[in-house]
């Protein structure tokens, strides 16, 4: 299977779009013309898991952190005696490809954050966050009357005409269209030189950006025309919105310490860092793999009793203390993990018909074996 066939799939997961600015994400080693038959997914690319992908002959390193990043480690050379040039340097020289998904897969749906709420038993979720916010338009084609109901299916497999709980979704009136087939063309009705009236329909149905060259491309296949006519209206509704964060309801509510002991045996946290009262109430709670201790004030807005995320420092804990937050410090590494681990079986079954194979590794399941 082809590089560039598995970032198409990649994107749809984790559309490029929903990344913050100047993340560096997508593909920063490798030929999207290469084949891959064998994909690693990783939190980090350290040297540990670098070497054992080139030991696996693995085509491909999927990781949620950038190893090239202009804002933290820019790329001026490449070194072997040069952290992260060096990872860079035996990547490129064993052919084994790098694509990135960071802040794009922490706001996609059934991302970092959602994998995070899901072992953590948090429903009912909500996006703490909101980063993205899909455009929408409006897609309009003129249709024979028999062909109505095939050019609806269509566009409807690709995604178009969702409204919340309901799909297939769309608005049809009668007209006539009017055209005169010139040498050369191949009407589905009428004549070359003949000017033709049609008994048509005027479809037209919601499409979100991230599904509009699909949904075109659909109405195009199913159309019975030669010449499509169809119009794309950028519309004021606002579409999907993504997000970093998630916050909702413990299924189970808890006290503060029971909530502590039950995320560092999920999340397999050897030593927290916490702040707040053991014996307090805990039933909403908010939630944010990797980075969240600057984000202390969002989650207290949010009405919550808890906030589990990593890297929190000491004056982010004083703040807590004094907003009077439950807060959990699980770690960066630990709190993206589950994330991840998750993304390996989910391409695994987008990509073994292909005859590709896909599994999870780090330096932690390396340490186990």
């Amino acid at each position: 299977m082809k590089l560039s066939e598995i970032i198409r799939i990649l994107e749809d997961i984790a559309p490029p779009e929903y990344a913050m600015p100047d993340d560096a994400i997508g593909l920063q080693v490798g030929d999207p013309g290469q084949d891959v038959r064998r994909v690693i997914v990783t939190v980090d690319v350290t040297p540990a898991v670098a070497g054992e992908a080139i030991r696996r002959s693995a085509e491909l390193l999927i990781a949620h952190h950038p190893l090239i990043d202009v804002e933290y480690s820019p790329l001026r050379s490449i070194r072997l005696d040069v952290y992260p040039q060096s990872l860079v340097y035996q990547l490129v020289n064993a052919g084994v490809g790098l694509y990135v998904m960071h802040t794009n897969y922490d706001s996609a749906p059934g991302g970092i954050n959602d994998v995070l709420a899901e072992r953590l038993s948090v429903v009912d979720t909500k996006i703490m966050e909101p980063t993205y916010t899909g455009k929408m338009f409006k897609l309009v084609t003129f249709v024979p009357n028999e062909a109505v109901d095939a050019v609806r299916a269509a566009l409807s497999e690709a995604g178009a005409g969702v409204i919340g709980n309901y799909t297939h979704c769309s608005f049809q009136s009668p007209g006539t269209g009017t055209f005169k087939p010139q040498p050369g063309a191949e009407p589905y009705t009428g004549k070359v030189g003949e000017m033709e009236k049609a008994p048509e329909f005027r479809l037209e149905v919601l499409v979100p950006e991230d599904r509009l060259h699909d949904a075109i491309t659909a109405m195009v296949a199913a159309h019975p025309y030669e010449e499509v006519a169809y119009d794309v209206y950028p519309l004021w509704n606002r579409g999907k919105e993504c997000g970093i964060g998630r916050y909702g309801k413990l299924q189970t509510p808890m006290t503060f310490g029971g909530f502590c002991a039950m995320a560092c045996e999920v999340l397999r946290v050897r030593e927290p860092r916490t702040s707040g009262d053991p014996e307090s109430h805990v039933e909403t709670v908010a939630l944010l793999g990797g980075g969240g201790g600057s984000r202390i004030k969002l989650a207290h807005s949010k009405g919550v009793d808890a906030f589990l995320t990593g890297d929190v420092n000491h004056h982010e804990f004083l703040l807590a203390r004094a907003l009077g937050l439950n807060v959990i410090d699980a770690t960066h590494f630990w709190t993206e993990r589950p994330g991840m681990i998750a993304l390996a079986p989910r391409l695994h079954d987008l990509l073994s018909p292909q005859g590709v194979t896909v599994e999870y590794l780090d330096d932690a399941t390396m340490a186990e074996r």
